[in-house]
C-alpha cells in the first residue's frame, strides 16, 4: 500500500507502482584523458580515455499509481 505522489490517493495493496519522470536537465560531461584504469585481470598497462558526452539526465521522479502513470 502506498500513496500516489501525483493524485495523492491511497492505492490498495498489491497494486504495482510505477516511477514517472517529472523533471530532466541537459548535461554535458567533459572528456577525461587516462581516466579509466584497466581491470586487474587485464595485463595491459595503458589507461583508457573517457570520451565524455552529452544528453539528458533525470532530476526528479515520483512514484505513481498505474492510472496516473498512463496519463503522464
Amino acid at each position: 500500500m502506498y500513496r500516489c505522489e501525483l493524485c495523492r490517493e491511497l492505492v490498495p495493496p498489491g497494486t504495482p507502482s510505477q516511477k514517472v519522470v517529472v523533471e530532466t536537465r541537459e548535461v554535458r560531461y567533459p572528456r577525461r584523458a587516462a581516466a579509466n584504469r584497466p581491470k586487474p585481470q587485464d595485463n595491459k598497462r595503458e589507461k583508457r580515455d573517457d570520451p565524455g558526452g552529452q544528453g539528458r539526465e533525470i532530476v526528479r521522479e515520483v512514484m505513481a499509481c498505474p492510472r496516473c502513470a498512463s496519463a503522464s
